[in-house]
């Protein structure tokens, strides 16, 4: 054994051998009843010195395991060398007793059952069962021995005996009855896959060709298989049921999207906001139960069927400005039918903005921080989309009744959620809209601010009749008809085909998704139904989703244009068919996070599971008897570790995995998933973010996945990458969260279609050597698009830039001197850049830095650059800067003066823990300064006593907004918007943030 093996590879393997152990255990334990219960009174004494043999070897793991409770220690080679030797031992005796085991089972498949039926037989079946599945899945995971069409007809038993799991899932009598001939099946099976002739191929030391006994082993496999598929056939009432393996009909993007018989797109840009209408009515009704009526703590719950509008009512109602006079605290959080309710504490702690990090507080700290909170405050907190009352039971202590009016607002699709907690209110039905109400959210939705072309209005008024006032049907309607010619041919044509698939409640709603569906361009298709890999109420990042959409392949490529161009165009389309929502808008426009309705959700998980697009399973019970689709291309998993282990999933072909950790779980980490890489070969798309790999070193074993074109995993300590990642040759994005440096292998050179390489929280180390200097015979990354963070001293930037020569979007750290030249004019392309200078780092003054910078850069972020103020004019000759952020010790200096005709484009300023006194323009009578400006962001600026006069005058400024200025900086702002009315915008917005 490698007594050099590293960390992080000892943790895997000490790790799988503990698995093993424990499914040899279980095996064990399931093996003996099972033979009882088929009728063989006497175990075999050899098996049962077997039994002892592995008994007293577990129990000195154990001893071993509690002797070393160091979790460092445990990651040491000695203690991995002993568990090995350990596991050696019980190994050392498994080919002993495979001849037993299959007299055993023999027995009892030949022999006439003597077996009373008994209660427990279903449990002992589905035990057995579920421990040569175990088996079975290690045979097809890691065995390379056997030949193609052995494959196939161990995938097929695979299936088989996955189909009897979940028929012993079963409560109904019936199924009761079929008991014998399942434990018949259990013990031909297990003749097979505890062959001494197969697990000896397994092993290595005989090759299936040279087994004179491979022709009645494949007859009895075959026939097996046969057996179980008429069974199934049996059971499912049909004998037309094709063989489990095959069953599969794989979907590819171009079936999914069959072109629309309506007319495409014409391009409108869609109406991202959130329109409110006809609620003006039902707020005053919850506004006035909130701010009167009983001194006690109340809940008011809104109640409604889905897609009526109880969290738009609740938003309007949130944000109303009597509410906000009248509340003290004001909070939201998002409940949802799953929950976590340490998430939920810190979701509703953090809402209000003034609460970052808790990750180190446990339930008990959150629940005691959120009543301190609200203590002495009359406060209004929101619980939206409840599901029952068992989540305000394990929020309610944190709640105090200090008689002083504080409300709680629940919104739920149950009316009897508030009926069964303490401080239930009546609770406050939502109507549906009425036939005006109706049309005038069809014509917001669909001509944003014009109206209703005059002969379209009745056409219109017909079809938002048939809605019936639901407002999630309207909105969806709305989005097909902004897509499609506005004419009355056109519109008539509709209103018939909306007659026919328009039913009356919940369906309607249905049918509004599927006419939705259907109405889509065949690009969209797959995109749209992609939405179903994610979980309910998630916020979506715009450019993870357009670069896993690009990824899987359903981005069209057009020569001369960008893949995330196209994606951000059909994202836009989705948003612009109320299809999807815009949760968080960029500074500058576009999305920055996007999300879609539950129903909407439902309806894609549904869609995309009956075209065997994508299958989303969630617990344990789903995993484990999933066996409709064998070879499904896509699955969205959301497990625990414990679950995803036991439910011994094999799916070889699948192309796409997500995997999500089951929050309610108690163990979170992670730590081996190389088998991951010995089955899922295939794979383009792995996205393991949802979960928490507790490794320092990502697994050689990657190397496998040679189709891969998307990784992205978290492992908070993960260091370093292994030289084997350039075997993935086709991988475009690669995203790790760490909070680790972490160091990069010199093979990165190698990976030519890299496109975004992506860390949070951490940074990346590139390789740079000392021969790089030179221009000839350098590696470059030619494709690369994104780079975020790269820890890199300034002096050495130079190198790495002209091996990045098409890069947009890059973030630079330097933590050491923060001296150097940094050239980045040559970067035509980057739009985007971040410089940082790690100041806690440094000793001393900073050191002086050169810059330049390319005449394309539309946003640019500066921390700690400690620049003279002088030379702010080279930032503000950029012609094409639209977003400019300066943090903490980026100048150096207490005057700023501004350059006539500087920051030509620039539309959002942010200045931020600045030490700046005098913000003052060369010629304070001039107009050419901010010419564009929209937004002026300031935090945490305590010194400034002086601000351009230009200010008050430009006429673009919308928002002025501060965060834990002096009162000093409030005067200057509160003179700008007196200055600003002077001049006729009264429509400029202050806010006011304080922490």
């Amino acid at each position: 054994m490698d007594r050099n093996i590293s960390e992080s590879s000892i943790s895997a393997a000490l790790s799988a051998q503990v698995q093993a152990l424990e499914a040899k255990l279980t095996f064990l334990k399931s093996f003996i009843p099972f033979a009882k219960m088929r009728g063989t009174a006497d175990i075999p004494a050899s098996l049962l010195a077997h039994f002892e043999v592995v008994a007293l070897n577990a129990a000195r793991l154990s001893y071993m395991c509690s002797y070393w409770d160091d979790a460092e220690e445990m990651h040491n080679p000695q203690f991995y060398s002993m568990i090995y030797d350990q596991q050696q031992k019980i190994r050392a005796v498994d080919f002993h007793v495979y001849e037993t085991y299959m007299e055993v089972l023999r027995a009892s498949y030949c022999s006439a059952s003597l077996h009373t039926p008994m209660v427990h037989d279903k449990q002992i079946l589905n035990n057995f069962n579920d421990s040569l599945i175990s088996c079975l899945w290690e045979l097809l995971c890691y065995s390379l021995s056997f030949m193609d069409s052995m494959k196939d007809e161990m995938h097929m038993l695979y299936a088989g005996l996955r189909f009897l799991r979940s028929i012993l899932r079963e409560h109904q009598e019936k199924m009761d009855e079929q008991n014998e001939k399942i434990g018949a099946f259990l013990s031909e099976a297990g003749i097979i896959i505890l062959s001494p002739t197969l697990n000896r191929v397994i092993e290595g030391e005989v090759s299936f060709l040279e087994s004179t006994v491979v022709l009645d082993f494949c007859d009895m496999l075959a026939n097996t298989n046969i057996n179980l598929k008429h069974f199934k056939d049996q059971i499912s009432g049909s004998s037309t049921i094709e063989s489990l393996p095959n069953s599969s009909h794989s979907l590819s993007v171009q079936h999914v999207c069959k072109p629309s018989r309506h007319m495409p797109s014409k391009g409108k840009m869609p109406i991202a906001h959130e329109v409110m209408v006809g609620l003006d009515d039902e707020a005053e009704k919850v506004i006035e139960r909130l701010v009167s009526g009983t001194e006690q703590v109340e809940i008011v719950p809104i109640v409604g069927m889905a897609g009526l509008g109880k969290t738009t009512l609740a938003k309007k109602v949130y944000n109303d400005n009597s509410i906000i006079y009248n509340f003290h605290i004001r909070l939201w959080c998002t409940v949802s039918q799953e929950y976590n309710k340490k998430s939920l504490l810190t979701q509703i702690l953090c809402s209000d903005g003034k609460h970052s990090r808790m990750d180190d507080l446990n339930e008990d700290d959150l629940l005691q921080k959120l009543y301190q909170k609200l203590k002495r405050n009359r406060y209004l907190v929101v619980l939206d989309d409840i599901w029952d009352f068992r989540a305000w039971n394990e929020l309610r202590y944190s709640f105090p009744d200090e008689m002083n009016r504080s409300r709680i607002i629940f919104t739920s699709r149950s009316s009897n959620v508030a009926s069964q907690v303490e401080y239930g209110g009546k609770p406050h039905y939502l109507r549906p809209l009425s036939e005006k109400e109706s049309f005038e959210l069809l014509q917001k939705k669909v001509f944003g601010k014009e109206d209703c072309p005059q002969a379209l209005h009745g056409l219109g008024m017909e079809i938002a009749e048939k809605c019936r006032g639901l407002p999630l049907a309207l909105v969806v309607v709305a989005g097909v008809l902004a897509t499609i010619e506005h004419d009355i041919w056109v519109w008539e044509e509709f209103a018939k085909s909306l007659t026919l698939t328009m039913v009356s409640g919940t369906d309607q709603c249905k049918k509004s998704l599927e006419l939705s569906y259907e109405h889509l361009p065949y690009h969209l298709k797959a995109c749209f139904l992609y939405f179903a890999a994610f979980r309910e109420d998630e916020k979506i990042g715009a450019k993870n989703l357009m670069r896993l959409w690009i990824a899987e392949g359903f981005v069209k490529k057009i020569e001369g244009k960008r893949s995330e161009v196209i994606a951000e165009e059909y994202l836009m389309d989705l948003i612009g068919r109320n299809l999807v929502m815009v949760s968080e808008s960029k500074s500058i426009g576009g999305v920055k996070t996007c999300y879609i309705h539950d129903l909407i959700l439902e309806f894609c998980k549904t869609e995309a599971k009956a075209k065997n697009f994508l299958q989303v399973l969630r617990g344990y019970d789903e995993l484990s008897t999933f066996n409709e689709h064998p070879n499904p291309p896509r699955l969205s998993i959301c497990s625990s570790r414990e679950d995803f282990i036991k439910s011994r999933l094999f799916c070889p072909h699948l192309v796409s995995l997500q995997l999500f950790h089951d929050e309610t779980s108690a163990h979170p980490h992670w730590l081996n998933i190389c088998f991951l890489f010995c089955i899922y070969k295939h794979l383009k798309v792995l996205k393991l973010e949802g979960i928490y790999l507790k490794i320092k070193e990502l697994p050689t074993e990657i190397e496998s996945l040679l189709c891969l074109t998307y990784l992205a995993f978290k492992a908070l300590q993960m260091k370093f990458i292994p030289p084997s990642i350039a075997k993935l040759s086709n991988l475009e994005t690669f995203c790790l969260r760490s909070t680790e440096t972490v160091s990069l292998p010199d093979s990165i050179w190698n990976m030519k279609k890299l496109r975004h390489v992506h860390v949070w929280d951490g940074c990346f180390v590139f390789p740079l050597s000392s021969n790089d200097n030179g221009l000839e015979n350098v590696s470059t990354l030619p494709n690369l698009d994104t780079l975020c963070d790269l820890y890199l001293s300034f002096d050495q930037a130079e190198n790495l830039l002209r091996r990045i020569p098409n890069i947009r979007r890059l973030a630079i750290s330097d933590g050491q001197t923060g001296n150097g030249v940094l050239n980045m004019s040559r970067l035509e392309c980057l739009e985007s850049l971040t410089l940082e200078l790690d100041v806690c780092c440094c000793s001393g003054p900073q050191g002086h830095i050169e810059l330049s910078f390319p005449m394309n850069l539309k946003k640019l972020s500066l921390f700690g650059l400690g620049l003279p103020c002088s030379e702010m004019s080279l930032i503000e000759q950029l012609p094409n800067l639209e977003v400019l952020k300066i943090g903490c010790y980026t100048l150096d200096g207490e005057r700023w003066e501004l350059m006539e005709g500087g920051f030509p484009k620039l539309r959002v300023l942010t200045l931020s823990e600045l030490d700046i006194v005098e913000w003052t323009e060369t010629d304070p009578d001039s107009d050419d300064y901010f010419p564009c400006l929209q937004q002026l962001k300031l935090d945490q600026i305590r010194h400034l006593e002086m601000v351009p006069a230009c200010l008050g005058r430009i006429s673009t400024l919308e928002t002025i907004k501060m965060e834990r200025c002096r009162n000093d900086v409030k005067s200057l702002v509160m003179e700008i918007e007196e200055a600003q009315k002077s001049y006729g915008n009264e429509n400029l917005k202050i806010i006011y943030e304080t922490y």
